[in-house]
């Protein structure tokens, strides 16, 4: 089974797409966000302190409260996916505002079972090695955290065991003309920052 996670941020129209056929949790008022949509999700977690009376009174049976001050809404809807039995979670809504949210966000794509999604990129673990495939000049970055040895073939911007830092050392390339590229984590935390869009350039 596959979950969709939903915060408390400014959804973009994919989220009709992302919800179908997927358990649905949203993280406290991420239920205000999806019925925004026309979308009832299957269950809402969190303290509660965000969520609007209107979705508590129309969403009162899937309510769920958690009080726990040690984790985001966010986390423990992602704690309750997997409790449901999620075998991946996609996250939507998690990133904008405040920027210690977002960057406690960006910690779950460590998880290789879940991926961050927002209307331009998708947000997900290198293990080992990944390939991504797409038209020539397809943007993509890596974000080391704090450090990783990488290598990157196929790419406008090859690199071959090359250390990466949490700097802007690895942000924007592009996929090159084979249309196919391999990025290799030889050690480290590696985040692949993976974009649906080409940039135009001479």
């Amino acid at each position: 089974m596959e979950a969709l996670i939903v915060g408390n941020r400014p959804l973009g129209s994919n989220v009709i797409e992302l919800a179908k056929e997927k358990l649905v949790v949203a993280a406290d008022a991420g239920a205000d966000r999806l019925l925004k949509y026309n979308i009832n999700p299957d269950y809402v977690i969190g303290d509660l302190d965000s969520i609007s009376d209107k979705a508590t009174t129309k969403l009162e049976e899937w309510i769920v409260s958690n009080k726990n001050i040690q984790k985001t809404d966010l986390e423990k809807a992602v704690d309750y996916a997997f409790e449901k039995g999620a075998k991946r979670i996609q996250i939507v809504g998690w990133s904008g505002g405040r920027i210690d949210h977002t960057l406690a966000a960006l910690g779950l794509a460590f998880n290789p079972k879940i991926s961050l999604i927002d209307e331009n990129f998708t947000i997900k673990i290198v293990n080992d090695s990944e390939i991504i495939k797409g038209e020539e000049k397809t943007l993509f970055s890596l974000m080391a955290m704090p450090e990783a040895r990488v290598s990157v073939t196929g790419a406008r911007w090859n690199l071959k065991h090359e250390k990466l830092e949490m700097s802007g050392r690895g942000v924007h390339n592009e996929i090159g003309t084979s249309g196919k590229v391999t990025i290799e984590c030889h050690s480290g935390n590696l985040l692949l920052i993976e974009g649906d869009f080409v940039l135009p350039h001479d």
